[in-house]
């Protein structure tokens, strides 16, 4: 009789081990699912919900640029355009919305790169525009907003943006686009 009864709790024992391995995957699976799905909505929800632009320039120049390998050797020509330009409130980041503080705005510059070669490359767009505010050609801005290192596939066009946070009383915008060791051009950005 005694044997039975351990029998039994070994048996109730090991029921219930598995009953609540089960349960445990169960909410594994179940949290994992949910997690994911809410990591989605607000993605799609903070695409969605970004203010339009407060200001949007069409630029549309286009730039070349020679790719060179590693012996300094030209093998193709890089098109480096600037799309268009705007002051935004707010932007997405890494997918995710990124409001200006009061008293600020971003300048983002949107741009277009196109690769004739014959392999995919990488760039740093950052390293091909400079920003000068109110004015000033003595200094010379970095994009602090970019997506660098930017891939473009071989014999393609990749769609990309620089960005600059700037104070929402500066005006007169030069933009110098060129090789950091090479000819610049400027365009001056009638924004605002």
């Amino acid at each position: 009789m005694e044997d039975r009864k351990i029998n039994k709790k070994k048996k109730l024992m090991t029921y219930g081990g598995v009953g609540l391995v089960l349960i445990i995957l169960l909410l594994i699976i179940r949290s994992g699912g949910n997690k994911n799905n809410r990591n989605t909505s607000v993605l799609s929800n903070s695409n969605t919900s970004i203010n339009a632009p407060l200001v949007t320039k069409e630029i549309k120049r286009e730039f070349s640029f020679p790719l060179r390998n590693s012996k300094k050797e030209e093998v193709s020509t890089l098109k480096f355009s600037i799309e268009t330009v705007e002051i935004r409130n707010e932007i997405l980041v890494k997918g995710q919305r990124a409001q200006a503080v009061s008293g600020r705005e971003f300048l983002i510059i949107n741009l277009k790169v196109t690769n004739n070669f014959s392999n995919a490359i990488q760039l740093s767009t950052k390293d091909y525009v400079r920003l000068a505010v109110n004015g000033n050609e003595n200094e010379w801005l970095a994009p602090d907003i970019h997506n660098d290192p930017v891939e473009v596939q071989a014999d393609s066009t990749k769609y990309t943006r620089v960005g600059f946070p700037v104070n929402s009383t500066d005006k007169d915008f030069i933009l110098r686009v060129g090789e950091i060791n090479g000819s610049k051009e400027t365009i001056k950005l009638e924004i605002r």
